[in-house]
């Protein structure tokens, strides 16, 4: 039986992100998949790992300017940042980060207007 997405919803900020990220990140290959502020601090997440340790290597990731940088994050962390896929969204002036690990998150537009939904209750 398909349950209604509308019976799977939470007033609860990271409860609704880990039900939105359960049924829309499952591109082949994912094994994570991360909601944090630009800082790090996790929103919501799903799948394999720390996700707060996933979270703050997306945002290093992100932060890390030319080769030199990102080679020394690749050492330096506990998470393999070469299978991290990491993007910055936006939803009105919030501004957030989504790292994912084995594959991107093809739902990060649909991710944003959840989030605006999501944020705004």
């Amino acid at each position: 039986m398909d349950t209604d997405r509308r019976q799977l919803r939470s007033n609860d900020p990271a409860a609704a992100v880990r039900i939105f990220l359960a049924r829309n990140a499952n591109e082949v290959g994912m094994r994570a998949a991360v909601v944090s502020d630009p800082s790090g601090a996790v929103i919501g997440g799903v799948g394999d790992g720390v996700l707060s340790s996933i979270a703050a290597a997306g945002c290093s990731l992100l932060d890390a300017r030319g080769v030199a940088e990102r080679e020394q994050l690749r050492r330096e962390s506990d998470i393999d940042v070469t299978a991290l896929h990491v993007s910055r969204l936006r939803v009105g002036v919030r501004r957030y980060v989504v790292t994912s690990v084995g594959a991107p998150l093809r739902a990060t537009h649909e991710l944003g207007d959840a989030l605006a939904r999501i944020l705004a209750a």
